[in-house]
């Protein structure tokens, strides 16, 4: 006699072999996912690279340019966010205010001029098949090529003057890079909401403020230049600061 536990009916192999079925195209539909991701993931790394390139292409192009112009107030350094322009000079504000040198200001506007002229500002005018390519394939993955400038204002730790209607270093940091936005503004004639600007006062010094020295290098206007792909374009992001009266400061 056939032991009844040795014998499957054919309805229960058929449900069997039906789970095993489904449940293989579900571990093919997750490895296709998966492999989806990877892949996506690897093209994005891809245009990452390349955004890096450009970036060092008009690093490279601007410090040759700044070189050769010798600039004596606006220095320019690679950072890993991107291309930083240092203003850090005695020479570089009126001395106890906000408003630019004329040696500053002379700077600024060549400084603006080169920035119009730069790569990372004209991608989409660029005749390179490749630079089509990759700009359109971005836009498939609803990436847009963006470029800004941010401009942020340092002082010293010491106190603004008590006669003085700028009222704190907040201000003044403020007003200062905000003037240093104007004139960039105006040389680079790019569009407002690529700009933004920060005051920091004395909050976030690179040396000490126990010495002269260390103040001196604490006083400082930093342009950061960024450019890489992002989610979406900005609306206007620029900061505007009401103007005041000029004023005595540190």
């Amino acid at each position: 006699m056939i032991s009844r536990w040795l014998v499957t009916s054919p309805d229960k192999r058929a449900r069997s072999g039906w789970l095993l079925a489904f449940g293989d195209v579900i571990t093919l539909l997750i490895t296709f996912f998966i492999m989806m991701i990877v892949l996506n993931k690897t093209q994005v790394s891809k245009l990452q690279v390349w955004a890096d390139e450009q970036v060092n292409s008009a690093y490279l192009e601007l410090e040759q340019q700044i070189d050769n112009q010798g600039l004596q107030v606006v220095s320019v350094h690679r950072t890993p966010q991107g291309i930083l322009f240092k203003v850090q000079s005695a020479a570089a504000f009126d001395r106890a205010g906000y408003t630019p040198s004329a040696q500053l200001q002379e700077e600024l506007q060549y400084l603006g001029v080169l920035l119009k002229q730069s790569r990372l500002f004209r991608l989409a005018d660029q005749d390179s098949p490749q630079t089509r390519v990759i700009l359109e394939y971005a836009a498939q993955q609803d990436l847009y090529w963006n470029a800004e400038i941010v401009i942020e204002g340092h002082t010293d730790s010491d106190s603004i003057l008590p006669n003085s209607p700028l009222q704190n270093n907040w201000f003044l940091s403020a007003m200062r890079a905000q003037t240093v936005m104007d004139q960039l503004f105006q040389a680079s004639e790019l569009p407002p909401q690529q700009f933004s600007i920060s005051g920091f006062a004395e909050h976030h010094p690179v040396q000490s403020n126990e010495t002269a020295a260390g103040k001196e290098r604490n006083r400082r206007i930093e342009i950061l230049l960024t450019a890489g792909f992002v989610t979406r374009l900005p609306d206007e992001v620029a900061t505007v600061v009401a103007p005041v009266p000029e004023a005595a400061a540190n």
